[in-house]
């Protein structure tokens, strides 16, 4: 058990599993040409980096016949080594394949990727000194840096330092993630909700669109899972309002209910059954009396991304009657991690039980070799047994970068007219 395993649930991490294809190095054109302006132009690397500069990192190469481009990410400056740490194209269990490469004579570092032209990811760098196997080890779990060039950056929790974000030409649209002029804005209030399932009282921040009445409604229902991190990091509230806005969904209520601890997290979304009777019994119910939510199931979304999107499947799948649409973005699928009882319980779930009216919304990143061939199996599973069911997949790996753009993508197919009609 590493580390990070201690006081969390058994089975509750993913598996340790190698990366089973190689990340997609190559060389970068642009490094070539400034190997060969290096051997007469002693300023090559500053016109290198003034061209970085205004166009922006990481420098991305023209979309090929196949649909990829050749990524470079660059950093700049004096280290021993320098780590890229890209979401799930770095292989923790092979880091020397993600140490930047040094022009010779210069403080100029380089890596290259030939990536998929839809592809979007977060990363950071880590310069430090050079160093054995354990040294990488030590240099990998320490903070990284954000690339200073690059003005796309995903806030993280307090203390572990921002992350930048690289998207390529062709990366899906993500129109809906900053507020806009004109538009009515929404209200967050917080609130803490009793429990007699869960225990103690859960602090929950509720979500009212523009011009909510306690007796209108009733509104459509999202339950969002890992509450601050969509309230103080992604910023879900510019999202609803200009979904709302543009009538891609109907003005609806949100509860979105603190995650708390890493071991409470990890206690709660890892199929508990009283976290799922906390969602179904008690919160649904309180935003129906509280925020004139619909009591309909068809109407009622919950929603997570990695084990929240297992802990919203889970949820729904036992308690159909309340929760009738489940949205999850990279859901831990292989859980538990653990021979007994045996691995990807929720598929095992679905084949073996009665269907019940539950749709699905699902999407993993093709570069999640963990989860992504039991997403598929998951998918499979869903489609044998009846479910109605939008799956989809997209260029990149576990990546906050790539789910708060999707959830849009979610919320529009299980909530707009067209979303229920199936």
């Amino acid at each position: 058990m590493s580390d990070r395993s201690v006081g969390l649930p058994a089975g509750s991490t993913p598996p340790r599993l190698p990366r089973p294809w190689p990340a997609p190095v190559c060389a970068g054109p642009r490094i070539a040409t400034l190997r060969r302006e290096l051997a007469h132009d002693p300023d090559a690397v500053e016109r290198l980096w003034a061209e970085a500069a205004e166009q922006g990192t990481p420098l991305i190469g023209a979309v090929d016949a196949a649909g990829y481009c050749v990524v470079t990410f660059l950093w700049r400056g004096d280290a021993g080594r320098v780590l890229l740490l890209a979401n799930k194209l770095t292989d923790r269990s092979r880091l020397e394949q993600s140490l930047m490469e040094r022009v010779p004579g210069t403080d100029l570092w380089h890596l290259s990727y030939r990536l998929p032209a839809t592809w979007r990811g977060s990363y950071v760098f880590v310069p430090g000194p050079d160093g054995d196997a354990a040294a990488l080890r030590a240099l990998a779990a320490g903070r990284g840096v954000p690339d200073p060039l690059n003005g796309r950056i995903l806030l993280q929790p307090p203390g572990v330092g921002a992350r930048s974000v690289a998207e390529l030409p062709d990366a899906p649209a993500q129109p809906y993630l900053r507020a806009r002029p004109g538009v009515r804005r929404g209200s967050v209030t917080r609130h803490e909700v009793a429990s007699a399932a869960y225990g103690p009282a859960r602090a929950v921040w509720a979500y009212t669109p523009a011009g909510h009445r306690a007796g209108g409604g009733p509104y459509p229902l999202l339950v969002l899972l890992d509450g601050e991190m969509w309230l103080e990091r992604l910023s879900i509230v510019p999202t609803l309002d200009n979904l709302v806005a543009e009538g891609l969904v109907p003005p609806l209520v949100a509860v979105l209910p603190e995650a708390g601890s890493r071991q409470e997290r990890f206690r709660d979304l890892s199929c508990s059954e009283g976290f799922a009777q906390f969602l179904a019994r008690e919160l649904a119910p309180w935003a129906t009396a509280e925020l004139a939510a619909t009591a309909d199931p068809a109407l009622t979304v919950v929603a997570g991304q990695s084990l929240g999107g297992l802990a919203a499947a889970h949820a729904a799948l036992h308690a159909p009657e309340r929760l009738g649409a489940v949205l999850a973005q990279s859901g831990s699928w292989w859980w538990p991690n653990d021979p007994l009882p045996g691995p990807e319980a929720v598929t095992r779930h679905v084949l073996r039980a009665e269907p019940v009216p539950v749709r699905f919304f699902l999407e993993n990143g093709t570069d999640e070799w963990v989860s992504l061939e039991p997403a598929r199996r998951l998918r499979d599973a869903l489609a044998a047994r009846g479910y109605a069911l939008d799956y989809r997949e997209f260029a990149g790996g576990h990546d906050q970068a790539c789910w708060r753009g999707g959830i849009a993508e979610g919320l529009t197919t299980l909530l707009s007219t067209a979303g229920r009609s199936g």
